[in-house]
């Protein structure tokens, strides 16, 4: 099983064609080196950044429910929490009179959560019970939570030492509608198992009907909006050593935004891909899972 998804990763990222990493010219070894402060993730400890996956659906009528309460929860903790907010899902599923904010790549995470209702989440992809919270239901999955779960796990998550830490800065250039990623990491102890890097581009206010959408469900404001994965579902693995003291070199990532998603159909399509709402979401995992630190940037 793990073997294909990290196939359907590779497949999913050689879709990108305009796309591209890239090493920084100023460490052509591509390594950056072990230890040392230059660069943009810093050599001191920190804690982790807790990341709310939120599984959601334009005709689920709980899930502004849970929109609100994870707005709760960013906002007692900035630059601690982040929120993706990934349509799909049946009450997110292509349908006639509604928006569709669903992604490929965005699917095959929904499904490895296996939620058995909506809204519910992962917490950091971390096993409920090791971070203070109970699983929605443990013989679908033991790291899919309803949103009543969700506070208590995001404070576990923020008191746990990240091994890594990621530095991170975007910049958009209008003439292409391309971003422009530029990130590094060090790592503060060692990892013993595959990690990977992965890549979010979210969107904030998308006005769609919603299902139970507050004041007016015919106009309700989605925000966070998962729209690309463009590391396909489950992030590219790390190459580069993931030992105490290393630092992984300074590169580059290329992502072009589309002018609409899923169509531009003002009802049934996704939107625009506005720049000026969107931020960039980058995060290690081990494996499939186990979200280890992430950092979230404005585009500039």
């Amino acid at each position: 099983m793990k073997k294909l998804l990290l196939l359907a990763a590779v497949v999913s990222f050689t879709m990108f064609s305009c796309t591209k990493s890239t090493t920084d010219p100023n460490d052509p070894n591509g390594n950056g080196g072990n230890g040392g402060s230059s660069g943009l993730a810093s050599t001191t400890p920190s804690k982790t950044v807790a990341v709310l996956e939120d599984f959601t659906g334009v005709r689920c009528g709980y899930c502004p429910d849970g929109h609100a309460r994870a707005k709760v929860i960013a906002d007692a903790n900035p630059g601690k929490f982040i929120i993706i907010a990934n349509h799909s899902g049946g009450y997110a599923a292509p349908a006639a009179g509604w928006a569709n904010f669903t992604t490929t790549e965005g699917a095959l995470v929904h499904d490895q959560a296996n939620p058995a209702g909506y809204p519910s989440g992962t917490m950091n992809r971390m096993v409920a019970t090791s971070i203070n919270a109970t699983p929605m239901n443990i013989a679908r999955s033991n790291i899919t939570m309803d949103r009543g779960q969700w506070s208590k796990a995001a404070t576990a998550v923020m008191n746990i030492t990240a091994p890594v830490n990621i530095g991170a800065t975007a910049t958009y250039n209008a003439s292409n509608r391309e971003i422009t990623i530029t990130y590094d990491m060090y790592y503060t102890s060692t990892e013993t198992e595959p990690n990977f890097l992965n890549i979010a581009i979210l969107q904030d206010g998308l006005i769609s009907k919603q299902s139970g959408g507050t004041p007016d469900p015919n106009k309700y404001v989605q925000n966070h909006v998962l729209r690309a994965l463009p590391l396909g579902s489950f992030g590219a693995e790390i190459t580069s050593p993931t030992t105490a003291g290393s630092r992984v070199a300074t590169k580059k990532y290329y992502y072009q935004v589309p002018e609409y998603y899923n169509g531009d159909d003002a009802i049934t399509g996704g939107g625009a891909g506005k720049v000026e709402d969107m931020k960039v979401v980058l995060f290690v995992t081990r494996g499939t899972k186990d979200i280890i630190n992430a950092i979230e940037v404005d585009i500039k």
